[in-house]
């Protein structure tokens, strides 16, 4: 047998995505005894190509138990880590990987990401520093791309204005720039920034993606100057041609909805008595862009409370463990619900500490906590419930205009699905608000951008915290925005985005008057 020969052919099936045939013909060359720390590694990619983490962590370890310096191997290990939410274990892969080989422009770059969903920025920003110094031409865009959206998180908008500008010195057609400028129409010279766009767009070498950023840019843009017949024209291209490349069917959401239900409409569930969290949880929930991340903003500026943003670790676990093709297993679930053990809560409270959020009381505004009311209800006994409620032709709107990155947002590019969505959520919620009443505390976003203060007051009163004035200054707080509602959470209260829907009504007045209400 020539090895040599036969791990070229693991590496060709691996480039075809042939996965199957590369862990066959690994596992058989291990079966004979073959030691080598190229063949383990190449089967953990194999099996991390199919999602199948557990697998490939212990081929992984098992490459890197033949040759302690593999940092090929230790970059796999963090990455199939974090995958499986093993995040300190992830966090220590990078970093022994990146002490045997600085300059693994792959590691530093997973490494930043991985800082960057943990909300450590200042880390994240000084990875992507030093693997800019790398000078690599493949990525440099990516780098810069990245350095702007986290200068953007933060804040620092001249910074990200910054990075933005050295992505078109290099290609003055790269519309992922123009994308990043049109979130900074505070800092640009719009007009300047609108003239460039509109020439770009014109171009008809332009792939389907650079027209889809440039479309929603200019929409922003001309939103932003109170010209909206024309930013209509360009947010309604954009969504013609998002919609094209999303697999998005309401049918999903609607039998999850359904099974959700049934479930928990059971009042029998709601008795057992789970050990109590010795944390506090405030989740807010609420429609996407119905003012979750300002409510985020102001309520962990106080002094006590840390936001750990969308980390969406009840979505991942009850994905993983009730969930079969969008309809929950009632089986499992009932058997977990009359359970003493709270497995929920344990791994909650496990995600926190990989995690590093060191803290008694936090905020979690998960995009998709509205669907897991029950669940918090029965795995988290003690927390606090707030429901964000806004005017839903501004929430419709509001979402119409965003190219968005979250998947779970596929309904966004359709008005007939946007309605579809809302409208299935609006039972959703009212099927809660029905079994809690009370237990549920109700913001409307409009009487909270009107009289901010005495607002304020109230929820943090609901939420059995002490006053803390510096949640009157929530456009002061540190903490990174990863979400389309940056602009607003970074700057105080103000209420030009209330009914901004009439200014699109003569557009959009169909899908206004099919939302309930």
């Amino acid at each position: 047998m020539n090895l040599s020969n036969e791990i070229n052919k693991i590496i060709v099936n691996l480039n075809k995505k042939e996965f199957k045939k590369v862990i066959n013909t690994s596992e058989k060359l291990i079966s004979k005894k073959v030691k080598n720390t190229q063949i383990y590694n190449l089967c953990g990619l194999a099996y991390q190509n199919l999602g199948l983490y557990d697998k490939s962590i212990t081929y992984f370890e098992k490459s890197i138990d033949l040759e302690k310096n593999n940092y090929f191997a230790l970059n796999n290990l963090a990455y199939s880590f974090k995958a499986s939410q093993k995040i300190e274990l992830s966090e220590n892969a990078y970093e022994n990987c990146l002490k045997i080989k600085p300059n693994y422009l792959t590691a530093i770059l997973n490494y930043a990401l991985l800082k960057e969903e943990k909300n450590e920025i200042q880390k994240s920003i000084e990875l992507y520093l030093s693997a800019l110094e790398l000078n690599s031409n493949s990525e440099e865009r990516y780098i810069l791309s990245k350095l702007s959206r986290l200068y953007l998180s933060t804040g620092n908008l001249q910074q990200a204005k910054n990075y933005a500008l050295k992505i078109l010195e290099k290609n003055p057609e790269d519309t992922s720039a123009y994308s990043l400028l049109s979130d900074l129409t505070d800092i640009i010279d719009e007009k300047k920034v609108i003239s460039e766009m509109e020439n770009l767009y014109s171009n008809k070498n332009l792939n389907d993606e650079d027209m889809i950023n440039l479309s929603f840019s200019l929409g922003k843009v001309y939103d932003k100057l109170k010209k909206f017949d024309k930013a209509f024209l360009y947010f309604s291209k954009g969504n013609r041609l998002k919609r094209n490349y999303i697999n998005y069917d309401f049918k999903d959401i609607e039998i999850l909805t359904k099974s959700i239900k049934k479930i928990f409409k059971d009042p029998e569930i709601y008795e057992v008595k789970k050990n109590i969290f010795d944390k506090k949880i405030i989740f807010i929930c609420g429609m996407p862009r119905s003012g979750t991340t300002l409510l985020e903003q102001i309520i962990s500026s106080h002094r006590e409370v840390l936001a750990t943003g969308e980390n969406n670790p009840l979505s991942f676990f009850i994905k993983n463990n009730y969930l079969n093709k969008f309809k929950l297993d009632g089986k499992k679930l009932y058997k977990d619900i009359f359970s003493k053990e709270n497995k929920l809560q344990k791994y909650y409270l496990d995600i926190l500490n990989q995690n590093k959020f060191f803290s008694n009381i936090y905020t979690d505004k998960s995009i998709q906590n509205f669907l897991w009311i029950g669940f918090i209800k029965i795995f988290f006994p003690n927390s606090k419930i707030i429901l964000t409620e806004r005017n839903p032709q501004d929430i419709s709107l509001s979402i119409f205009k965003i190219n968005f990155k979250n998947g779970f947002m596929n309904f966004a590019y359709s008005q007939n699905e946007i309605v579809e969505f809302y409208n299935n959520y609006f039972d959703l919620i009212n099927f809660w608000k029905n079994l809690f009443k009370d237990e549920i505390y109700n913001v409307s976003y409009e009487k909270l951008i009107k009289n901010p203060e005495d607002q304020i007051k109230e929820i943090i009163n609901f939420c059995d915290l002490k006053w803390d004035s510096h949640c009157l200054n929530h456009h002061k707080n540190k903490s990174s925005i990863h979400t389309a509602s940056i602009d607003q959470a970074r700057k105080p209260i103000y209420q030009t985005s209330e009914n901004k829907s009439n200014y699109y009504s003569n557009h959009l007045n169909k899908m206004y008057s099919l939302l309930k209400n």
